[in-house]
């Protein structure tokens, strides 16, 4: 069974599905066809599909179950952030292979996250609390400065509040909904951005891949730009592995892709912020697979299958280039870069999303792109440089 909160045809990777549908006999439980759940089936069709609307949780839950108890499924596929939980519900209560309830809450639940990272002094965190009531707003050190109210199951960065003040904090919890442990208050951290981007079979991490963000996730809006470069010598590299195999160790996955996110603060250290137990989002699994020659969704859903994965070793890069991403916001002035121009300025990839934005202007998450391009590079001054031509011939 294969939970899908994606467009369908975000599994079409330059004209192949990456989904084993010629190996195995798959049962989609997807959105319906407003949020394209069902665009590219028509291409890549399967015999089983079943159309939720992608707010109804209790309804994606109701036919998941109803697929179990009435086919004779073994396995249970997910690679969105909102599917991991159901999926992991899923195995717990039928007894099937794969990430448990307990393991993806970990993952999926900010605090809890947290409180695992540092009962296992795995790696250094901001301070942090429960917001459950406002007046959990006065159990951290506002004299420390600045501090971000996050949802704790959130993802793409939204539902992510900035506040310098207790008043400001206050103003904005008096219009959020704090039942049900939904959010968390902790202390903002200054510094470069990481994500660390793993494979694990049976607890043992076998690929990962590092990236420096060239913007901060949490700062998406209208005519900005966002993107990655890959980072893949030095002793800053070494200490994000070791960083990461301390965590995704503390909480405990066995098999799967992970994403984490840590600060590296002008002071030299490493901050943790958060991990997903899934692949990473956006444009980055393009940028690993240019530079190390697999996909790494396409792994994930093999590993929930049941199926063999590459990496079969750990991957070497495809040459002794270097690779990143930049991307476009919906806002920008679209002066998309002409196919002639890709080789001068080492565009191997353009992902266009023709229904990004919220359509009234705004941007609806980090990953809402109007233009992405996948940039190789023989080198990592190369590689800015040619980002930045890219940027400005975009923009015109």
């Amino acid at each position: 069974m294969f939970i899908n909160k994606h467009p369908y045809s975000h599994f079409n990777r330059r004209g192949r599905y990456i989904l084993p549908a010629g190996e195995i006999d798959i049962h989609m439980v997807t959105r319906n066809q407003i949020h394209g759940g069902l665009s590219g089936l028509d291409a890549h069709p399967l015999d089983h599909v079943a159309v939720c609307d992608a707010e109804e949780e209790g309804r994606w839950r109701a036919v998941c179950e109803w697929m179990l108890h009435n086919h004779p499924i073994s396995r249970v596929i997910a690679v969105h952030e909102r599917a991991v939980l159901l999926a992991a519900e899923m195995r717990s209560k039928f007894g099937l292979p794969g990430m448990q309830y307990e393991t993806a809450e970990r993952f999926r639940d900010k605090l809890r996250m947290k409180e695992t990272v540092r009962a296992a002094d795995a790696a250094e965190l901001p301070e942090f609390v429960a917001l459950d009531t406002p007046e959990d707003l006065t159990a951290l050190d506002w004299g420390a400065g600045r501090k971000v109210i996050k949802s704790r199951r959130g993802l793409a960065a939204k539902d992510l509040y900035m506040v310098d003040t207790l008043d400001d904090a206050r103003r904005i919890v008096a219009g959020l909904d704090l039942s049900g442990g939904r959010y968390g208050l902790e202390d903002f951290v200054t510094g470069q951005i990481y994500h660390c981007d793993s494979v694990v079979q049976q607890g043992r991490i076998r690929f990962t891949s590092v990236g420096r963000y060239l913007a901060d996730p949490a700062s998406y809006g209208p005519g900005r730009t966002f993107g990655t470069v890959l980072v893949r010598e030095g002793e800053l590299v070494k200490r994000i592995n070791e960083l990461n195999e301390a965590v995704l160790g503390a909480l405990g996955i066995q098999d799967g892709t992970t994403h984490l996110e840590l600060f590296h603060t002008p002071e030299d250290r490493l901050v943790f912020c958060e991990v997903a137990g899934r692949p990473p989002g956006g444009v980055i699994p393009p940028v690993i697979e240019w530079q190390y020659g697999f996909d790494i969704v396409e792994t994930q859903i093999r590993i929930d299958a049941g199926l063999g994965f590459a990496p079969a070793d750990p991957p070497q890069s495809t040459d002794d280039g270097t690779c990143g991403f930049i991307a476009f916001y919906p806002g920008c002035d679209n002066r998309e870069i002409r196919p002639e121009r890709f080789a001068a300025l080492g565009i191997v990839e353009h992902l266009a999303h023709h229904g990004a934005g919220n359509g009234d202007g705004g941007v609806r998450h980090s990953t809402d792109f109007q233009d992405s391009y996948v940039v190789k590079a023989p080198d990592d001054a190369t590689l800015l440089r040619r980002i930045a031509a890219i940027e400005d011939e975009y923009r015109g």
